[in-house]
């Protein structure tokens, strides 16, 4: 069967019987490489009860269902387990973490937080009337962009 090249994707070939199914697990792999989500990374053996649709990054040395496939994502269908190599620049979310990795070639790492200096977080005050609860909704947002390196705590 030929595949593609990044990810060795099934395609479809010249007189090809069943190319329904050579066309589904396309569009699986398509599905999760699109949509890069992984609940987690490390894990060496597959999760006791996998939810259909949810993916891995496969620890080293990788155990049971998972053997042989070290560094690889591991995603589960209705069919079982589906393993993509990864291609340099391949970006996934790890939900787990709440950040993106990224593989570089030979290993997974993590995007860089923002180097850049950032400006201070302007401080509230207000006047004689000040709505609660919009300075509260705003003490939040700004928490959350310094969190993000938006702005530096000051």
């Amino acid at each position: 069967m030929e595949t593609t090249q990044r990810f060795g994707l099934p395609l479809l070939v010249f007189g090809q019987g069943q190319k329904d199914i050579t066309h589904n697990e396309a569009v699986m792999g398509i599905d999760w490489l699109l949509h890069g989500r992984i609940v987690s990374a490390g894990l060496r053996r597959p999760p006791a009860a996998p939810a259909v649709g949810d993916a891995w990054l496969v620890g080293t040395p990788a155990e049971a269902e998972w053997l042989g496939h070290d560094g690889q994502m591991a995603c589960f269908s209705a069919g079982g387990w589906r393993f993509f190599r990864p291609a340099a620049g391949l970006a996934l979310w790890n939900a787990e973490l709440g950040r993106c990795q990224r593989f570089d070639g030979t290993d997974w790492r993590f995007d860089p937080r923002p180097t850049m200096t950032a400006p201070v977080r302007p401080q509230l005050q207000g006047g004689s009337v000040i709505d609660a609860e919009a300075r509260q909704a705003l003490l939040v947002i700004l928490a959350r962009l310094v969190e993000l390196g938006i702005f530096a705590d000051g």
